[in-house]
Order: structure tokens, then C-alpha cells, then sequence
């Protein structure tokens, strides 16, 4: 008798005891090369971490449908059966996205083996360029067959994950190094025939490329020089931007100087044509209205060398 009521308490107790059945999940997300039992479905204890298949490349998912669930618990010795056609598997892979960014820095890393790349950016030729990695993947992509143009500048090379793996995304990626060089500006607007003065202009660092062959690259190329037309502040300028101020006006009263190594006469005239300092220009004298050429020294004076005997 005693050992019946032992066996029927056993027999009532056995539910609260029993292991529960395992549960398929239906979508999971894995970050590792390889699925194991565990993420398909729970309940298996010990036996979660059984590889069952590979992984899909990051970024990707693979479906498991019922029949091959059906195949995995039976080789496997899993209590479990699908309810109908339509049980399956999602797994899909946990990644990261590398923006054109970090590429751009990934390749101006690499160039700088090649070329000076101080102050210069990497300008992509599609700068839509993303590179899906591994979420647990968080080293710099990695870069093979990188040629490099020195003279235009141009690059190609192929990017991928740090840890390449079977299926694993590598892209073709090409762009031009762009280098930056200092040049003067100026530091407010200045009209048109206004002398440019030192405190006027102020270098700044923009992209070589942007520069024409005839751009301004000194400070001294401006100061002293006068505008042509009205100039913006910051921007590039060119050689037709600016000119040589003129010191003496056409139809102004100039004074001649004339020299020799004996003999300083001066005289009066008028100036046929405008001229910058230094410049050669024709003047009249205005009391036998003889034309004679002068090189300009200053505002209104101009002077002519004679000949030694």
C-alpha cells in the first residue's frame, strides 16, 4: 500500500517536474560566423551551443524553413515538430555600416605611404559608398590593391572588413587625393582701382584644385596692387584681378626730371598715357609740346635719362 501511494504521488508530481517541450524562435539576430542550436530555439540547455550552420554574411539573413527545422531536431534528438508548413527560422546577422568617412580616412591613412597628405581629403567618386561589416567587427576596414596616380592624384583599391570572411561584402572604391595650399585673400571688400594695403589680406587653406593656373599665390602678388573691379572678401584671386596702380594719369601735369652725370634740369609736362610706378610712358613737353618718353617715379613726376657724352 505504501508503495502504491509513493508511485501515484510520483505520477502527480511528474508535470510540475517535466522538462518543457523546446520552442522554435522565430527570428533571431546572431553575431557570430556560425548558428548553433541555441538560436533557433530554446529550451536545449547544455546542447544551445551546437553549431548547426554557417552564419550569413553580416548585414544579410538566411530563412530556415519548416521541413529543414524538421530534418535539424530530428538529427539532433529535439523534442520538437513543426505545427504547420509555414514554421521557419529568420536569422539575420548583426553588422555595422562604415560611411564614406571612415573610408575617406582609411585611405588618406594608406596614401600617406605614398604621397604628402598633410592638409589634403580624400574626395570619393561616389560618396554614397557604404561598407557592411560585423557588429563585433570594430577595426578600420581593410584595403588591398591600392594604386595611386601622384600626379593627377588619382586612386582605386578594393575595401573590406578587417576579418575577411566567406561572403563578406568588398567593395571597389576610386576618387581623387585632393591637396590644400595657402593662399591670400582679402579681408574685406575693395573697389575697383583701390590700392590692396597688408592689413587687407589674410592667407587661407583651400583645395589646390580650385586654384587656376593664373591664381595668386603670395601675399606679395596683392599688397600694393590695385583692384581692376570691385573684389569679394575670401575668395581666391586671380592675376586679371589685380594691376599695378597707376601713379600718373593721361592729361595730368607731370614734372621731368632730367639726368646725366653732370647735369639735373627739370621741366614741365603733360602725360600723354596713364602709367604705373616704373612704367615707360610718352610725355609732352608743354612748352615746345615735344614728344619725349619718360619712365614713371612717382606721383606725378617722371624722369628722363640722358645719355652720357
Amino acid at each position: 500500500m505504501i508503495r502504491f501511494l509513493g508511485t501515484l504521488l510520483a505520477l502527480l508530481l511528474l508535470p510540475l517536474t517535466a522538462v518543457a517541450a523546446p520552442v522554435l524562435k522565430p527570428l533571431v539576430t546572431v553575431d557570430d560566423k556560425v548558428i548553433r542550436l541555441g538560436d533557433l530555439f530554446d529550451g536545449l540547455g547544455a546542447r544551445a551551443g551546437t553549431a548547426v550552420a554557417a552564419a550569413p554574411p553580416p548585414g544579410s539573413k538566411v530563412v530556415f524553413d519548416s521541413n529543414w527545422l524538421a530534418a535539424l531536431a530530428e538529427g539532433q534528438r529535439i523534442d520538437w515538430h513543426p505545427s504547420s508548413r509555414f514554421d521557419q527560422a529568420v536569422v539575420e546577422r548583426a553588422s555595422r555600416t562604415i560611411g564614406a568617412e571612415e573610408i575617406a580616412e582609411t585611405l588618406l591613412r594608406a596614401l600617406a605611404e605614398q604621397a604628402p597628405t598633410a592638409g589634403a581629403e580624400i574626395k570619393l567618386d561616389d560618396p554614397t559608398l557604404r561598407l557592411v561589416v560585423a557588429a563585433s567587427d570594430r577595426a578600420p576596414p581593410a584595403l588591398d590593391g591600392l594604386a595611386f596616380d601622384r600626379r593627377t592624384g588619382r586612386f582605386s583599391a578594393f575595401l573590406g572588413a578587417s576579418g575577411a570572411e566567406p561572403g563578406a561584402q568588398r567593395l571597389r572604391v576610386s576618387g581623387r587625393l585632393l591637396r590644400n595650399a595657402e593662399v591670400p585673400t582679402l579681408t574685406r571688400p575693395i573697389a575697383a582701382g583701390e590700392t590692396i594695403a597688408a592689413g587687407d589680406v589674410a592667407l587661407v587653406s583651400v583645395r589646390a584644385d580650385r586654384l587656376g593656373p593664373d591664381a595668386l599665390l603670395q601675399t606679395a602678388d596683392l599688397v600694393g596692387k590695385a583692384a581692376r573691379h570691385t573684389l569679394r572678401a575670401g575668395e581666391p584671386l586671380r592675376q586679371s584681378d589685380v594691376e599695378t596702380p597707376v601713379v600718373v594719369h593721361r592729361g595730368s601735369i607731370v614734372t621731368i626730371v632730367l639726368d646725366s652725370d653732370s647735369l639735373h634740369v627739370t621741366a614741365e609736362g603733360k602725360a600723354v598715357e596713364d602709367g604705373p610706378m616704373g612704367a615707360a610712358i610718352r610725355v609732352a613737353n608743354t612748352k615746345s609740346n615735344r614728344i619725349i618718353d619718360a619712365v614713371v617715379t612717382g606721383p606725378g613726376t617722371v624722369a628722363v635719362r640722358l645719355a652720357s657724352r
